[in-house]
């Protein structure tokens, strides 16, 4: 029987967060098992390739919003896609981060070939499910996207920033 508690946590293994995030961790690892086993790429470098499958010429700062990335770690893939000849970046005139990126023929066959499998790993998640239920949950998940949005833009700034460089704690 599902926890019903998560209106009113009382531990930490009741919090949505941490419950998604452990369905995240286990079903990802499979993913990441996938790329980097299978196509040595690895799932960030996934997520960028998907996204320019299927919308070639996004602009680094869009990548980055599309996949929750902060620009740095987005332009760490993007060089390693590059690298790996998976992508292609053309740089606008002027401006080297307005530079328009896209799959290459070796890019679409890996996503051609890797996308099946993880679509795979997505219906299995979802196997016994009843469609209602499902539906559901798709419909709750654009409603928590929304609310995880609105909080960030309304408690964001409020919040203390990451040091993660310098250990995870803010320098005093």
């Amino acid at each position: 029987m599902p926890d019903s508690s998560l209106c009113d946590p009382q531990v930490a293994q009741q919090l949505l967060m941490y419950r998604l995030n452990r369905v995240m961790a286990v079903s990802g690892s499979l993913v990441i098992r996938l790329c980097e086993g299978g196509y040595g790429i690895t799932r960030r470098e996934w997520g960028l390739l998907m996204w320019l499958v299927q919308q070639p010429g996004l602009p680094p700062a869009a990548l980055a919003e599309r996949l929750g990335l902060d620009r740095a770690r987005t332009s760490r893939a993007i060089t390693s896609l590059c690298a790996k000849r998976l992508i292609t970046r053309e740089p606008q005139p002027g401006d080297q981060r307005k530079a328009r990126l896209a799959p290459t023929a070796e890019g679409r066959a890996v996503y051609e070939a890797l996308f099946p499998q993880v679509r795979a790993l997505n219906l299995a998640l979802l196997d016994g499910l009843p469609a209602a239920d499902v539906a559901a949950l798709d419909t709750a998940l654009a409603r928590l996207q929304a609310n995880a949005d609105a909080l960030r833009a309304t408690q964001g700034a409020q919040l203390p920033r990451t040091y993660r460089l310098r250990g995870g704690r803010a320098p005093g």
